[in-house]
Parts: structure tokens; C-alpha cells; sequence
């Protein structure tokens, strides 16, 4: 039986993810390696003589097969690092990016900045509301990434977070109980906006926003493998974030604040929806380090 020390099952992963066009293949190698053995990816460096067991060379070579179907990484792991949190994640819920910490910062800087008078909702105390904390809305939860780091992030912050998906708010309630937040965030079931009974402070999303004709050219690893109804915003990308834009206003509080992720060459599209409705100001479309449009951010008058 041939045998496999760390470093060398490392450089043989590394060529075989290659072969795949797996990106960043030597990383993903550390990383799936590292979960399978439970150790730290930093351990492997420590212990590359290490010879792997029988039944650890089984469990990762079922690990490997999985990857070289372009399976994301984050679906194995259930695991996806945001924000500096870990947040578990399976097929039901899209995949955290990047990109959307770019949404949370701006989200955090606004609400370090609402006035005191607009708190109006809290984390619960027992069974009951403590009315004293700004009332945000997280609309299309998913793995409520957005709804627990502003809940850990953000002071004297309450979300409300809203998934029509029943499997992805359970999903974003283990999140939220994982981070100890959950005393701070309450999830329903619902469409969109329509769940809200009374005015909130801010309304925040990362909705679909990928145009159907755009999804077949996405690499494997989304299109087939994250939940379509999460990437798909319909024709021109603005099915769902069209009616949240027209719709917001009515659930805000004066002067509170939307904030919606965007496609890349979306802004100026969101921009003039925003403005038709003739309810908000301080209408601003945010780039994202590599200067594509990414947030819009809006005040409703």
C-alpha cells in the first residue's frame, strides 16, 4: 500500500486540483487537507513528515472527489470565513463574498451616526422586545452573514432578518446562536419586505442581482452549485431589487437609510429608480475596490 506524508500528499493535490482548473490549487490543498485531518492549516506546515493513516487517506481522497467536481470548497468545509467570523454554509444559502464586507462597513459607519430618537426596536429580553436598539432589516437572509456581523458589529443594533427560504433561516439562526447574537437578531419567513409591520431604521440586502443570461457564464462552482434562486435577478438583474427600492420608503423611518448590494454596472440603472420615486436623497452608488459599482446607499426623506 503506497504511503503519503503531508508534504507530499500537499504537492500531489496541488498538481491533481491543476489538472481540474481548480484556482489558488496549493491553497485549497492546505485547506481541504487541514479539514480532514482537523488540524489547523498552519499545523500541516509543522507536521509535514506526518504519514496519514488508512482511513485519513480514504476520507480525503471522498473530499477530493468532491472538489474535483468543482463542489465550492465552503460546501465541504461547511465553513466560510466573513468579516473575521466563520460562517456555516451548505447548499441552501449562497456562499458569502468579499464583496459584501464592503456593504457591512458602510452599514456599521451609518448606524455609528443615526440619531438616538430613531431606536425603536431591540433584542429580546426572555420572551418579550426591549424598545431601545436601531430596528434593522436584513431582506434575503440566506446564511445571515449580513444580519449577524451587524448584530456583533454594530451598536445598540436589533435585526430583523427575513428569508423566504425556511432551510436558510434555519441556517442563519445557527449562525446567529454560533456568534452569540441571537438575543439580537429575530428571523421570519417572508417575501421581500413584505413581513414588516413597523418602520425600521435601515434596510439592507444583498438580493439576486445576476441576469439570467449572465448565469451560464459563470464558473462551475456557482452555477452549479449555489442555490440558483440566490444569483437569479430575472432579465436585466432587477427583479427583486427593483420593488425593494420602490417599496423601502414606506417601510423606513424618516431619514433612515437603504443600502442594497449591486451588480457591477448597475449603478446608474438603481440610481435613476431611486430617484423616480422621489422619496429619498443622499442617493450615492458606492465602488467597490476595483472601482465597480457595488452599493447603493439611499436616505429616505
Amino acid at each position: 500500500m503506497e504511503t503519503w506524508t503531508i508534504t507530499n500528499l500537499l504537492d500531489w493535490t496541488t498538481n491533481y486540483l491543476k489538472r481540474f482548473h481548480i484556482p489558488d490549487n496549493r491553497l485549497e490543498a492546505g485547506l481541504l487537507l487541514a479539514y480532514c485531518l482537523k488540524l489547523r492549516r498552519l499545523d500541516l506546515y509543522l507536521n509535514f513528515e506526518r504519514l496519514l493513516s488508512v482511513e485519513e487517506w480514504g476520507r480525503f481522497k471522498t473530499l477530493l472527489e468532491r472538489r474535483t467536481q468543482h463542489e465550492p470548497l465552503a460546501y465541504i468545509t461547511n465553513n466560510q470565513p466573513f468579516m473575521s467570523l466563520d460562517f456555516y454554509v451548505d447548499r441552501h444559502v449562497l456562499i458569502p463574498r468579499p464583496e459584501t464586507e464592503l456593504l457591512i462597513e458602510e452599514a456599521v459607519a451609518l448606524i455609528s451616526h443615526l440619531p438616538a430618537h430613531m431606536g425603536r426596536l431591540a433584542g429580546r429580553h426572555g420572551s418579550s422586545l426591549v424598545i431601545s436598539h436601531f430596528a434593522v432589516a436584513d431582506i434575503g437572509t440566506g446564511s445571515g452573514c449580513i444580519a449577524v456581523c451587524l448584530a456583533k458589529y454594530a451598536k445598540n443594533v436589533a435585526v430583523i432578518a427575513i428569508d423566504s427560504s425556511p432551510e436558510a433561516l434555519k441556517i442563519a439562526e445557527k449562525n446567529a446562536r454560533a456568534h452569540q447574537v441571537n438575543d439580537k437578531c429575530q428571523f421570519i419567513l417572508g417575501n421581500l419586505l413584505a413581513p414588516l409591520t413597523s418602520p425600521v431604521a435601515m434596510i439592507i440586502a444583498n438580493l439576486p442581482y445576476i441576469p439570467t443570461a449572465a448565469i451560464a457564464a459563470l464558473q462551475p462552482e456557482v452555477k452549479d452549485w449555489e442555490p440558483r434562486e440566490a444569483l437569479d435577478g430575472g432579465p436585466d438583474g432587477l427583479t427583486y431589487i427593483r420593488p425593494v427600492i420602490e417599496q423601502a420608503p414606506s417601510h423606513l423611518n424618516s431619514n433612515g437609510y437603504l443600502l442594497l448590494e449591486i451588480g457591477y454596472d448597475q449603478g446608474e440603472k438603481v440610481r435613476s429608480i431611486a430617484e423616480a420615486t422621489g422619496q429619498y436623497q443622499n442617493i450615492m452608488i458606492i465602488k467597490d475596490l476595483v472601482r465597480c459599482d457595488r452599493i447603493l446607499a439611499a436616505q429616505k426623506i
